[in-house]
């Protein structure tokens, strides 16, 4: 490996990592596409066809959700570790809600605020009936107050919401899997986030813990794993990528989908899924570190320009989606591309606006909430870089 990759990836005390950044946004991209082939009719053996062959990571929506916490555990690890006692921890609390809170409540206001423009197709229309779920959905006042208090899918009116819920309480709870993995090892901090996975009846969001221990391991050894990586022959390196994809998207390549509203859905609470995509995911964010011809695909700019909006792109996608099926029904398989094309163009749009207007304002907050803690607490600040 060259100077280059050694500056991009040997970052002990770096805040940004590029090609994580990258990754960031391949893997909203493929949620984006994923949920609008969701949209559009077709034979069950057709989308079978779609979702299980040798393409499927290209449209494995629940796949990018795993890299998405596997990569917040190793990001946060970082942030975790920047900081140091009751105000460290305090910081890393306020940033992290300012990271995900505020968008979240704008974004869910945008969203029911779209849904007045809703239209449910009629059953002749080449929609399929998660569509129309989706658009059937306007929710009373009262239950969009409840629903801004804390992070989630709001009765669907923003389906995606559910990660982020997900997402929130493993925020909160990281710190105690890095004092774990600090004290102990982190091979024991990843037992105990995997114990929920061999018993029943686990709320939804405690099985995800793996995802996130994970994350945090990849942190503590990520010195060691560029190193390793970077003295594997190539062809040794390109096997890892390839059963990184497998293990990633096996779930799909296995057949276990659930057959819902004339869609094929992944089973979040499969337990066996999570445990199969969990390592795929922490593969491909360690090659991402030590695997030259992947990190060069992710540093590429337009991989780093979604990055960059990658949280408003997962946000806003849906009711983006919603509004261009009242333009365009795909009757073919060149219109259904073009309402692919269009979502992913006017996602992305309206994604760099609330990037600009409600993102880095909402991180220059808990900026500004930390500095008032450090100066309190007679301690130093500790900033969050908002995405450029």
């Amino acid at each position: 490996m060259g100077r280059r990759a050694y500056r991009t990836t040997s970052l002990a005390a770096s805040r940004r990592i590029p090609a994580l950044e990258g990754l960031r946004g391949v893997a909203a991209t493929i949620v984006v596409v994923r949920h609008t082939t969701n949209a559009v009719t077709m034979p069950v053996d057709a989308r079978r066809a779609l979702l299980e062959g040798p393409w499927a990571p290209l449209l494995d929506a629940q796949g990018a959700v795993t890299l998405f916490f596997v990569l917040s555990g190793f990001v946060l690890a970082g942030s975790v570790a920047r900081g140091g006692g009751r105000l460290g921890l305090l910081q890393f609390w306020v940033k992290r809600i300012f990271r995900i809170q505020p968008p979240y409540m704008a974004a869910l206001l945008a969203t029911w605020a779209a849904s007045f423009a809703y239209a449910v197709p009629d059953a002749a229309a080449p929609f399929t009936n998660w569509l129309r779920w989706l658009a059937s959905i306007h929710l009373a006042p009262s239950a969009l107050f409840a629903s801004l208090l804390y992070p989630g899918s709001a009765g669907d009116q923003l389906v995606v919401g559910w990660t982020l819920g997900v997402e929130m309480s493993w925020s909160l709870l990281l710190p105690l899997l890095w004092i774990v993995a600090r004290t102990t090892h982190w091979g024991v901090a990843l037992a105990l986030a995997a114990v929920p996975l061999g018993l029943s009846g686990m709320p939804m969001w405690l099985l995800y813990g793996v995802d996130f221990a994970l994350g945090v391991a990849l942190w503590r050894e990520r010195e060691r794993i560029r190193a390793w990586l970077g003295a594997l022959p190539a062809a040794a390196s390109a096997g890892l990528f390839t059963l990184a994809l497998v293990l990633l998207s096996s779930p799909l390549w296995l057949g276990w989908h659930v057959p819902t509203r004339g869609v094929l859905e992944p089973n979040v609470l499969s337990t066996g899924a999570i445990a199969l995509r969990a390592p795929g995911a922490a593969l491909l964010i360690a090659l991402a570190l030590g695997f030259a011809p992947w990190r060069r695909v992710l540093e590429t700019r337009p991989a780093l320009f979604l990055g960059r909006i990658s949280y408003s792109l997962y946000l806003l996608h849906i009711g983006v989606l919603l509004l261009c099926t009242r333009l365009i029904a795909p009757a073919s398989a060149a219109s259904g591309l073009l309402l692919v094309g269009a979502v992913l163009a006017l996602s992305i749009a309206a994604s760099l606006a609330f990037h600009r207007l409600v993102e880095r304002p909402s991180v220059a907050l808990g900026n500004s909430l930390c500095e008032m803690l450090a100066a309190r607490l007679g301690g130093k600040a500790l900033r969050s870089t908002p995405p450029d």
